[in-house]
């Protein structure tokens, strides 16, 4: 990709990621299926990438492991403070929510990222982007409506505090890892990310050496597929274009998920979660062409 600008590379690069974690629920379900619970689940996951990424660093990239003590830090934070927490407060939500307002709520970070980016930072929110984030919310709506149910409320508080926390999380990670090898970057966050959730749910890691092979292939398709790919790569794109790009980008997740669904599982997809799924893609598709368009023409 020698030859491709830097936005354009960016936008490939949160694609690839996007769809990378769209493959969580495949995943998920199947551990689930296999009697995973959620914090043994978030805990194998992140520790099994973390082992893979420090040896795969170790072996061919030796030099790519060393960070400044300020930017250890920052990713200790990030991935403590940021992607446990996140995970955890979202898995809490799904406990007491049903799955689809779980993802709602969670889905609600473009939109923080958008308000915090605005008042918060020199990323104004432009009124054609703000037109592009309602069309794909919308869209998103269409796409993921379906059996709302709450079983408690602080369940509620625990969805938008993931989507909020998540929110933060992108943007800190953009504006404070730009100098940091995403690669790099990833392994810290994902090893504390790591550490945080195994003190926190005290997974038994004998299990882990006993996991029958559905739930083995779940935990290992988690870490390779859903974590350290694209992990490394949304730190990347992060580094080429603003939070709230990469957070609309984002939504290319739930597309895929849904069509993960329909492929892999059956579920049938209603004629309201295709056009969801259009009006998304639509929005992303046009907000990119139009940002394409007004650099082009700055030049």
């Amino acid at each position: 990709m020698k030859h491709i600008s830097p936005r354009l590379r960016g936008t490939i690069e949160i694609s690839i990621a996007s769809m990378g974690f769209g493959f969580l629920g495949v995943f998920g379900k199947m551990a689930y299926g296999a009697g995973l619970s959620v914090g043994e689940l978030l805990s194998y996951r992140f520790t099994l990438a973390a082992i893979l990424i420090w040896i795969g660093l170790l072996l061919f990239r030796p030099q790519w492991v060393r960070l400044t003590g300020r930017q250890l830090f920052i990713a200790a934070m990030l991935g403590i403070f940021g992607y446990a927490f996140f995970s955890t407060l979202y898995f809490k939500a799904v406990e007491g929510l049903s799955i689809t307002l779980a993802a709602l709520l969670l889905y609600t970070y473009p939109f923080w990222v958008n308000l915090f980016s605005h008042f918060f930072t020199h990323d104004k929110v432009t009124r054609k982007e703000l037109l592009a984030l309602l069309a794909a919310s919308f869209g998103l709506v269409l796409l993921l409506w379906g059996h709302i149910e709450i079983k408690d409320m602080w369940a509620v508080a625990a969805g938008i505090g993931a989507a909020i926390s998540y929110a933060i999380y992108v943007m800190l990670s953009g504006r404070l890892q730009k100098d940091v090898r995403p690669v790099s970057s990833a392994l810290y966050v994902i090893t504390f990310g790591a550490l945080a959730l195994c003190v926190f749910h005290q997974p038994s890691m004998s299990h882990a050496m006993e996991l029958p092979t559905s739930a083995a292939t779940a935990v290992i398709g988690l870490a390779i597929i859903c974590t350290v790919i694209p992990l490394s790569l949304e730190l990347a794109a992060l580094q080429k274009l603003k939070s709230n790009e990469v957070a609309l980008l984002m939504m290319i997740e739930p597309v895929t998920a849904a069509i993960l669904g329909a492929v892999i599982f059956g579920e049938r997809l209603e004629i309201q979660q295709i056009i969801g799924a259009l009006i998304i893609l639509g929005a992303l598709v046009s907000n990119t062409l139009r940002k394409r368009d007004a650099i082009h023409s700055a030049q």
